[in-house]
């Protein structure tokens, strides 16, 4: 018995099928400049169809060549085990994908067989396609031999040359000809027939030996007859035909998909071949594939019985939730079954519907995709889902739910069709809606972010709170669904509640603007909060763990702004803004500020004549715009923590609704409205505001809640006015920017001096201002890097009052009196 067939029992003698050991395996080196396919002399796999996914252990013959170097250009196989053997030797190497390769085992040969009864638990096929996971199910299941970085390192580079590869393929096409609407839709139709043929023909499947590889229509009819699709004859144009067959050969001849998994081939289909025209021309939404993976992956499908889920996308688009799925719901099923097993039992438990016909069928051709080697048996209704009770129909008959739904108001000729349904909400909050009162043992939603914060979300929250235990809310940034400028999030809801329930588990997620393209990549999120906390009736509907939590729970018994101001919106004109602003005097129009375009902290900004003439105004008119008042920006300076402004007004100037109008509700003095006015300029007030507010305006209530100090001290009133004399000073010396920003951080420390915040959460406030750009009329740096902060409040750092240079610990560390010492010797002993 040579080598390679004593490892071949090994194989077998922890669990693996001899379907899944495979032998002269070919896979495509994703990481070599030429693309090449490469063999390797015997591989295992915890699951099939074969794929970098499954790849658990692997086999090569060294002669000679240096072995970190070797076990480093097997990588893209996708095994974290690679055996290499050097005569008589075997040396076992954890595959790592940026850190070298680290020796797990050496044995020989003849001790081989010892060495798998050894790791028969932690190589048996299950745990080691547990521990490739990402979501790992649990902690319980990683192995330190698995490194999780390999799986998204490879499946990146995957995903670079197939969308390269189906791209270019798709430019052949459109460049040779000017398709009609309906040709478009053959062009996919074909495209998906050669990549189907190139998926059987990589992976040498019997079936394409039934086909002339050089013959297209060849290729395409037996395609048709092994899905069961309906037949598309090209002949009749030469011309095209000729055109469609050198773009078969081009992707004959690209990356081998004898690796690839059958889902990555499913997302980048729909992803690169239904381009952004087509979504515009068929009404094709889609859902990013990261997205999708991050919903379906934290249902907790492991916690089910997989004999009975049955998923249900509605409103399916391209149906990206259903190929996640498929892939999630294979992991769960047992690994002795059968390609032809699972495929059988699964068709049977996922579905959706669509009312767009060509979205459909894209949607069960990415499914077959993602199938391999699999007939078809997909269930892709085209279906009204508003109309009749077909929603809540189908919501009943499922107990899982994912589902990306239309965010538009119904139009005019919708209201007046579906009567059985409150069309005065958005279609995405009808849907929802319907989704928690069918009561799924898991959902997952994408919907607009307004979801997280706004009233028009409130009750679905309080329903979603009284329905589920386990809460996770992931908030996305802008440009996440390519061409849709609308913000999103999604909403991940898991065990059911019943009576006896009194706590619920919450989870906030959160991508960053700047890990928008890392997300897309990998499916790494930027920060998470988690939370247990009590939930009986009344539900409250708070679900959201916002940044800094914890500080605005120790402030939440703290004055608000709408204890001594009330908000008011700026003028508001019957006609263009822009408009209603001039550079000189005229009648009727009067001194303020039209918009707050390059706004600064403090500083008023540049005035214009607003009209002020009745006939011309639709709001403000009546406000008493002669007081004293703070104006401050309704809409955000910044899209960072530092995104609000403030100034004071003692000069009876308008502002246009770019502004809210602050105005005292008793008398006040000009002092004290000016410490209001820089404390609003501040951490605490830029924070709440960042945090608890959209992208782009700030609403009214919210800031009425910014809370206040208890006290004001004459300090902080000092330290602005201080400030406001140097801001305002054109002296070159007095305006040097350091000088600015010293009197600032006293300004900022006077200010959170005033809150009289615990250490631990001061600390926490000023992190969240790290590397965020101030809008001020000076240079301005975090206050970090100017000041030795570990251990003191800003207050102290600035004031140096604990001052860490020369003979700091005789002046901070007074001996004690030797009355105290005497008494101390006394009774301490």
């Amino acid at each position: 018995m040579n080598a390679i067939d004593k490892i071949a029992d090994g194989f077998a003698s922890v669990g693996y099928r001899s379907e899944a050991v495979v032998r002269d395996f070919e896979f495509a080196d994703v990481w070599s400049t030429s693309l090449d396919t490469r063999s390797v002399p015997l591989v295992a796999f915890s699951r099939t169809p074969p794929s970098y996914r499954s790849a658990a252990m692997a086999v090569v013959e060294n002669d000679g060549a240096p072995e970190i170097e070797l076990v480093r250009s097997y990588r893209a196989i996708g095994a974290p085990l690679l055996f290499v053997i050097e005569r008589q030797d075997v040396t076992v190497w954890q595959v790592r994908c940026d850190d070298p390769p680290r020796v797990v085992e050496k044995t020989t040969l003849d001790k081989i067989s010892a060495l798998f009864k050894i790791y028969e638990n932690e190589w048996h096929p299950e745990a080691i396609h547990r521990a490739k996971s990402i979501d790992g199910y649990d902690g319980v299941h990683q192995l330190d031999f698995v490194d999780l970085g390999l799986l998204p390192a490879i499946e990146g580079e995957i995903h670079l040359k197939l969308d390269r590869l189906l791209s270019d393929t798709l430019k052949l096409l459109i460049d040779k000809n000017k398709f009609s609407d309906t040709d478009i839709r053959t062009q996919y139709r074909i495209v998906f027939r050669m990549l189907a043929a190139k998926v059987l023909q990589d992976r040498r499947h019997a079936y394409s030996e039934n086909w002339d590889y050089n013959d297209l229509s060849s290729v395409l009819k037996a395609i048709e007859q092994y899905y069961s699709l309906h037949t598309l004859d090209i002949r009749q144009n030469l011309l095209e035909l000729s055109t469609f067959e050198q773009a078969w050969e081009h992707l004959r001849s690209g990356i081998s998909f004898s690796n690839i998994s059958a889902d990555d081939l499913a997302f980048v289909y729909e992803n690169t071949l239904v381009t952004s025209e087509a979504r515009k021309l068929f009404g094709t939404h889609s859902t990013p594939r990261q997205v999708a993976e991050y919903v379906v992956q934290k249902l907790e499908l492991h916690t089910l019985d997989f004999n009975k889920i049955s998923i249900y996308e509605p409103f399916a688009g391209a149906g990206v939730f259903l190929v996640s799925a498929i892939r999630h719901l294979r992991d769960l099923l047992p690994s002795d079954w059968s390609d032809a097993k699972c495929h059988k039992h699964l068709i049977k438990q996922i579905s959706g519907d669509e009312i767009d016909p060509f979205a459909c069928e894209v949607a069960t051709l990415s499914l077959i995709l993602a199938d391999y080697p699999n007939h078809n048996g997909w269930r892709i209704g085209e279906l009204d889902l508003f109309a009749d009770d077909n929603l809540e129909t189908k919501l009943n008959a499922s107990n899982v739910v994912v589902c990306n739904p239309p965010f538009e108001a119904f139009k005019a000729i919708e209201r007046e069709k579906y009567k059985n349904i409150n069309t005065s909400a958005s279609k995405a909050s009808v849907a929802f809606k319907m989704a928690i009162e069918a009561r799924p043992e898991a959902l997952g939603f994408v919907l607009p972010r307004s979801f997280i914060l706004e009233d028009q979300f409130k009750e679905h929250r309080k329903e979603l709170e009284a329905n589920y235990a386990k809460i996770e809310i992931l908030k996305l940034p802008d440009g996440i669904f390519g061409v849709s400028k609308v913000e999103t999030s999604a909403v991940i809801a898991t065990s059911l509640r019943d009576q006896a329930t009194k706590e619920i588990e919450l989870r906030s997620t959160e991508v960053s603007e700047n890990d928008r393209h890392s997300f897309l990549k990998t499916g790494e999120t930027s920060i998470r909060r988690t939370s247990r906390r009590s939930s009986t009736e009344p539900y409250s509907g708070q679900l959201w763990l916002s940044a800094l939590s914890e500080l605005w729970d120790y402030l939440h018994k703290y004055p608000r702004l709408e204890d001594e101001l009330d908000t008011s919106w700026g003028l508001q004109w019957n006609y263009s803004q822009e408009e209603a602003a001039l550079d000189e005097k005229q009648e009727g129009f009067r001194p303020g500020y039209l918009n707050v375009r390059g706004m600064k902290q403090f500083v008023n900004p540049s005035q214009k004549w607003l009209d002020f003439r009745p006939e011309s105004l639709r709001r403000g008119m009546t406000q008493s715009w002669s007081e004293p008042k703070i104006f401050v920006s309704a809409t955000r300076l910044r899209r960072g923590p530092w995104c609000f402004g403030a100034v004071t007004d003692f000069n009876g100037l308008l502002c246009s609704q770019q502004f809210f109008a602050l105005r005292p509700q008793k008398t006040m003095s000009e002092e004290y409205l000016i410490a209001l006015s820089g404390i609003l300029n501040g951490p605490v007030a830029n924070a709440y505001l960042a945090i608890n507010s959209p992208k782009d305006r700030f609403r009214v209530s919210v800031v009425g809640q910014i809370p206040l100090p208890k006290t004001i001290p004459t300090t902080l009133i000092d330290a602005i006015s201080d400030y406001l004399a140097l801001v305002n000073d054109p002296s070159p010396l007095i305006s040097e920017d350091a000088v600015l920003a010293r009197a600032l951080d006293k300004v900022d420390a006077e200010i959170l001096r005033a809150y009289d915040l615990p250490l631990r959460l001061e600390k926490q406030l000023i992190e969240y201002f790290s590397d965020a750009e101030r809008p001020v009329a000076h240079d301005w740096q975090h206050w970090s890097e100017n000041y030795l902060m570990a251990g003191t409040t800003l207050f102290e750092s600035v004031s140096k009052k604990f001052n860490n240079e020369g003979d700091w610990i005789s002046k901070v560390f007074k001996p004690l009196p030797d009355e105290e010492v005497s008494l101390l010797r006394k009774y301490g002993s």
